[in-house]
């Protein structure tokens, strides 16, 4: 039965680079209510991620440049939004030449990605039309002026905190706040913390109707495979990273910390791959390719179903993570959600889902010589208390973070169904293979589960002693 309403999905990134990695498991729910058009505003990067069966995706072939780009900024700096933008800031007293630019630039932007929407098929549709943007930014403002087409047009986005604040400096994030405001439909926030920031900081007292568009909505990661059983062999500390490889996970610093452990053993495995993963690798090499007692390995992306299934297939002790900054912790909802034990740094994001009850958290920024101490506490601690705190991960997962309930409440809201109470649960058998979920990137049809899996696994085998996997 073809589905009755249209859902064009706007990104900064996905399916491209490495980044919104909740959208893996957003996406799929979203399929079961929606046919999905996917656009992304990284025009740069190659797509690195399936989507599933039935998604399609185009994205702006370049940059607006040129004469195009100039005519977008005069016509911005002629239009409603530029004028009320700087008639507030000049009640505000914050009217310069570098908010006017800054003003400019983003109405540049909005109105760019406004003009290539207006061109896709899905706008066309005569069907009922979300524009849902995984982020609340500077082009959300162009896609709310797309209403005026049709009053069954309507827009919505999430606000993360990083789209708030710069997650290192705290520096504020002004993106057209003021006019999206009143233009867009509802905005959802990951937890009341967050939604309730936004409102004493960013509605600048508008009325309760505005406030009533500030909704929460949950992120959700799927439930395990299966469970892995304890590891039997305490001497080995177990590690797993899983993150992309840039500047802003601070990779470097962990390579450091292990490289300064005097005491353990430490298997380590890095799941992801990035802009810095020469150097990172060059590291290492350099670090930890001769130390006694360390093995690592970068077994280079996964998604998400073939991370599931490395969780269901391979003892780890702790998924740690030191990184700078993290607005959405998808890799630690999906350890969480797979029974392992967290161990990261406090910061912004990882503080909304994770506490000492249920998780081992280290200062925001802690040094090599503090992390050789602590993986070296962990190596000879004995392992029950990881267990221990992993079924409390669990369990809040369970409770807090199953996409069973968040995405499917989230879907259901966004296309006008009333909320369901419990979602059915799923027979065993179905749970076994991730891969049977709607709308998951499986193989075709035509070709053998086992076949398949043989030709994912020789493919992508890791590769020992720190070295990449041999690239297709």
């Amino acid at each position: 039965m073809p589905k009755q309403q249209n859902l064009l999905l706007v990104t900064e990134h996905y399916p491209c680079g490495f980044q919104e990695a909740f959208l893996e498991s957003e996406i799929e729910y979203l399929t079961r209510l929606y046919n999905v058009h996917v656009i992304t505003t990284d025009t740069d990067r190659l797509m690195t991620r399936a989507l599933p069966r039935g998604v399609t995706f185009s994205r702006p072939a370049e940059h607006t440049r040129g004469l195009r780009r100039i005519v977008a900024r005069v016509q911005s700096m002629f239009s409603r939004g530029f004028f009320e933008e700087c008639q507030w800031a000049r009640k505000q007293g914050r009217l310069n030449a570098e908010f006017r630019k800054n003003t400019l630039d983003a109405l540049t932007e909005s109105r760019r990605l406004y003009n290539y929407v207006r061109t896709l098929d899905i706008f066309q549709d005569e069907r009922p039309l979300t524009i849902y943007s995984a982020n609340m930014n500077a082009s959300l403002y162009g896609l709310c002026c797309l209403k005026v087409y049709s009053d069954d047009i309507k827009v919505v986005a999430r606000c993360h905190r990083a789209n708030m604040a710069d997650p290192v400096t705290g520096e504020r994030r002004d993106t057209l706040n003021h006019i999206v405001n009143d233009a867009v439909d509802a905005l959802y926030f990951t937890s009341e913390d967050r939604r309730m920031t936004y409102a004493k900081e960013f509605c600048r007292g508008e009325t309760s109707e505005m406030l009533q568009k500030l909704r929460m909505a949950p992120l959700g990661v799927p439930g395990p495979l299966k469970k892995q059983p304890p590891a039997s062999d305490e001497f080995l500390l177990r590690l797993v990273t899983c993150s992309p490889i840039e500047k802003d996970k601070r990779l470097d610093l962990l390579i450091e910390g292990i490289a300064g452990v005097e005491h353990g053993c430490i298997e380590w495995v890095h799941i992801g791959d990035g802009t810095d993963r020469e150097r990172i690798l060059s590291l290492a090499r350099e670090k930890l390719g001769s130390k006694p007692g360390i093995r690592y390995r970068f077994v280079g992306r996964m998604s998400q179903r073939e991370r599931y299934r490395w969780y269901a297939e391979t003892p780890a002790d702790v998924l740690f993570s030191v990184s700078r900054s993290e607005s959405v912790p998808a890799s630690m909802l999906e350890a969480m959600a797979n029974h392992v034990f967290v161990c990261a740094t406090a910061v912004d994001g990882v503080t909304d889902v994770l506490d000492s009850d249920c998780a081992m958290l280290m200062p925001a920024d802690p040094t090599a010589e503090q992390l050789s101490r602590l993986l070296e506490l962990l190596c000879g601690i004995n392992r029950e208390p990881f267990y221990e705190k992993s079924e409390k991960a669990f369990a809040r997962w369970e409770k807090t973070f199953n996409a069973d309930k968040n995405c499917i409440a989230f879907v259901r809201e966004l296309a006008g169904m009333p909320p369901v109470e419990e979602p059915e649960a799923e027979e065993p058998e179905e749970k076994e293979a991730l891969e049977e979920q709607p709308g998951s990137d499986a193989m075709p049809d035509d070709v053998p589960a086992g076949e398949a899996a043989a030709e994912e696994k020789s493919a992508e085998e890791p590769a020992e002693n720190g070295e990449e996997p041999a690239e297709a």
